[in-house]
């Protein structure tokens, strides 16, 4: 009887790991290149937006906006130094990241505007 109750739950353990996914979608435009990865289960997703800046020469980036998904999720500050952009991304009880379809990702910086997706590589 005990072995029957250790199968069953062995069984369960694995089909609730099974519901563990890591995802990670990149992409780039001329001056930006940006990944999105994430770690998700069932309905709960963490995950970290990471933009570059191709062109770095260590000035500041003057009144740099980035928008995922066309507001969805809005970055902005006024002066910002360095060529890496982080964006940590958290949901618990939302619709998940569907990696099959692409991120939309507009970054506005010095009066300039560009715009890209990020995709899974494959596709």
């Amino acid at each position: 009887m005990k072995k029957k109750y250790v199968l069953i739950l062995i069984m369960i353990l694995t089909l609730v790991g099974c519901n563990n996914k890591t995802i990670s979608l990149t992409g780039e435009s001329d001056s930006w290149s940006g990944e999105y990865t994430a770690n998700i289960n069932g309905d709960k997703e963490s995950g970290n937006f990471i933009f570059g800046y191709k062109n770095a020469t260590g000035k500041e980036l003057n009144n740099l906006e980035i928008t995922i998904n066309d507001g969805e999720r809005v970055l902005k500050e006024g002066n910002h130094r360095g060529a890496i952009i982080e964006m940590p991304s958290s949901c618990s009880g939302c619709a998940v990241t569907n990696e099959t379809m692409p991120i939309k990702v507009e970054i506005k910086w010095d009066d300039k505007e560009e715009t890209f997706h990020l995709k899974t590589k494959d596709r």
